[in-house]
């Protein structure tokens, strides 16, 4: 799964960046070692330096992203099928569906959940509406799969990681302080809960949500 980067006018621009502020260093450098002159490596080889520093800055923040699915709108993020197991109270049996960027079944699952409910947990990243003009997409990774109980006892089984442990992602939030804070508007997790049923789990910028299949 990829974080979703829309290659434009705006990508080539980048790379065009990165080439342009190469050749402005390469040619200070050597027109330093044949005239000399401090001006010359100030002028060319602080704009090239310039340059670089805005592409590799935008690479290194697609590098980040890069295990986030693209929100652009709502997306359809998983279909789960959930029953009740016959002859076991509070017992689910869950048949997830995860979808990838291209729309198309990515994995799936079966699983055990216990409770009256099925939750999923989804981690968002909603990014600053300059940069999604950049070609970049706020991005979404669905983590976790959980039940509730309907009496309002709790369960007793661990949560289910669906794109390993979601840790580190909380851990930045407790900081106060997302490591893309100059990209970044909000970064948070939200789940949705629902009763047993055939589902398709939809995710937008600012919610996970699911709704009967058409």
């Amino acid at each position: 799964m990829n974080f979703s980067v829309d290659f434009g006018v705006v990508q080539i621009t980048m790379i065009l960046l990165i080439v342009l502020g190469l050749a402005l260093l390469v040619s200070a450098l050597v027109k330093v070692r044949r005239v000399g002159g401090l001006r010359v490596l100030l002028g060319r080889g602080s704009a090239g330096l310039v340059l670089l520093l805005v592409a590799v800055v935008l690479l290194w923040f697609a590098t980040l992203m890069q295990t986030f699915l693209g929100l652009s709108g709502e997306i359809k993020a998983a279909h789960v099928v959930v029953n009740e197991v016959s002859g076991q109270d509070h017992q689910l049996e869950v048949d997830l569906t995860l979808f990838g960027q291209d729309g198309e079944p990515d994995r799936r699952e079966r699983y055990l959940v216990q409770g009256d409910q099925w939750a999923m947990q989804a981690n968002i990243v909603e990014l600053e509406p300059w940069v999604n003009a950049l070609g970049f997409h706020s991005g979404y990774k669905v983590s976790r799969l959980y039940g509730q109980r309907t009496d309002g006892e709790p369960t007793t089984q661990r949560h289910i990681f669906l794109n390993g442990s979601d840790k580190d992602f909380f851990d930045d939030m407790r900081e106060g302080e997302w490591w893309t804070k100059p990209f970044v508007r909000s970064a948070y997790g939200n789940a949705v809960i629902a009763v047993p049923g055939e589902w398709d789990v939809y995710i937008s910028r600012d919610a996970i949500k699911v709704r009967k299949p058409d």
